[in-house]
């Protein structure tokens, strides 16, 4: 049985310019000690879906209907005393920026205390030993001066470091990484990378990836879904997904990806993501796609299994097999 599922959920946010439907149904399941990836371009409902299943959607967002159960209980239905005991205690999350997510006013042992205190029921001294122990386990060096320090007194890696740090505070069961190497240099995102693939090995998490960069988790995670428009277009074990995509949307996505030995541009996916106030009547991306026909552009095409664990939500996947087997 999955250690954490989510069924059907949606999400949308009321304004004053309309209803915006960041995600509409998405379903997902994270198995005890295993890694999947949510993977799309920004705008997609990537994020808004990871900050439902820790209810931190911000107004004047609303999670709408669906299902998050952690083991046997459904999160959205828990009281916000027992939600709380949730974050940061069995789920712990990495959000997109550290500098604009780690207080500044605050040192960096007062920030990694304060979940342990909460959660564990630490003394103070007890939880200043855990900090140190927790930088150690993230590599960072001089850990235990770095508890006096404050943020802008490390570099962006060290701080991301931190943030990790303070999400594996309390040896959550699951860790959430909302894009966490965003604003980091290619260097430094691979070591941040393995740094978590370690972690995952060693603590036996299970981790749920975000990211708009297909190639950071070809490596890493034992599956991916791809979403576009608030929607899970494609979902397989990674090596599938690379060797035989299935949607076009997820074709677009890995020929944009560099390669050695390209010395002309770069491809691209034509057009721009629908405007997520509207309702497409068919696919969300048949206005982009260069398979679409009529029955795309009036069905919603619903996810159709093509492999073992492999599944799409495209009507004319065959063609896209075809033409997958045709260019190898």
């Amino acid at each position: 049985m999955s250690l954490l599922e989510v069924d059907k959920l949606v999400t949308s946010f009321h304004t004053g310019q309309g209803v915006v439907r960041a995600v509409r149904g998405i379903s997902w399941e994270l198995d005890e000690g295993g890694a999947l990836a949510i993977v799309g371009e920004s705008g997609s409902g990537k994020t808004v879906g990871a900050l439902s299943v820790v209810r931190l959607v911000p107004e004047p967002g609303r999670i709408e209907g669906g299902r998050v159960r952690l083991g046997e209980r459904d999160l959205l239905s828990l009281g916000e005393a027992e939600m709380r005991a949730v974050r940061g205690g069995e789920i712990g999350m990495i959000f997109q920026d550290p500098m604009t997510s780690l207080n500044p006013v605050l040192t960096i042992g007062r920030q990694l205390t304060e979940a342990t205190r909460l959660h564990l029921g630490l003394s103070r001294a007890a939880a200043a030993e855990l900090a140190v122990e927790t930088l150690e386990l993230v590599r960072i060096p001089r850990a235990r001066e770095r508890l006096t320090e404050h943020p802008h007194q490390l570099s962006g890696g060290q701080r991301q470091r931190v943030m990790i740090a303070m999400a594996l505070a309390c040896r959550p069961s699951v860790l959430i990484a909302d894009e966490p190497t965003t604003a980091l240099d290619v260097t430094i995102q691979a070591q941040i990378v393995e740094l978590v693939r370690d972690l995952r090995a060693r603590l036996g998490m299970a981790v749920l990836w975000i990211t708009h960069d297909l190639a950071l988790v070809a490596g890493f995670v034992d599956a991916v879904a791809v979403m576009y428009a608030g929607r899970i277009v494609e979902r397989a074990p990674v090596a599938a997904l690379f060797r035989s995509p299935r949607h076009p949307y997820t074709m677009g996505l890995l020929r944009s990806l560099p390669r050695l030995g390209d010395r002309g541009r770069l491809s691209s996916i034509p057009g721009a993501p629908p405007d997520p106030r509207e309702e497409a009547a068919g696919c969300s991306f048949a206005p982009r796609c260069p398979f679409a026909v009529e029955r795309c552009r009036t069905e919603v095409p619903p996810e159709m299994e093509v492999g073992e664990g492999h599944g799409s939500a495209c009507w004319r996947w065959e063609a896209l097999a075809a033409e997958t087997v045709a260019r190898a």
